[in-house]
């Protein structure tokens, strides 16, 4: 009868230091999942309404838009088939040089796509 006791008090024992071990390890998990949830949120993009709309509004743009993601201000120009190639570079480097003035610590890329190709490609560090 003494050993089924002791046997019972030593499962009761080994249960307990086994769910306080468990605990312990959920004490650590959501810092991790803290700092997770942080670094998807500084990879999301931030779009700069204004100037996403400053873009729209130029002749021959169809659409377009402005944004940050990563610590790099990108700016994207859907422009329409009768916008020549030298047109297409003039206003991506136009728009290049005002992200730059905006975003002067940030890192600046601006595409202008004509017809589902990359037509003027312009980065500024």
């Amino acid at each position: 009868m003494k050993l089924k006791i002791w046997i019972s008090l030593f499962l009761v024992l080994l249960l307990v230091v086994g769910c306080s071990a468990n605990e312990a390890k959920k004490v650590n998990e959501p810092k991790k999942e803290e700092t997770t949830v942080k670094e998807e949120q500084t990879n999301e993009p931030k779009q700069n309404k204004e100037l996403t709309k400053k873009v729209k509004a130029e002749n021959g743009v169809l659409n377009g838009q402005v944004y940050t993601q990563n610590g790099m201000a990108v700016g994207t120009l859907v422009l329409d088939k009768k916008v020549s190639d030298v047109d297409a570079k003039k206003l991506a480097e136009k728009y290049a040089k005002e992200l730059k003035e905006e975003y002067k610590d940030m890192k600046v890329n601006v595409q202008a796509v004509r017809d589902g190709k990359n037509v003027a490609n312009i980065t500024v560090d």
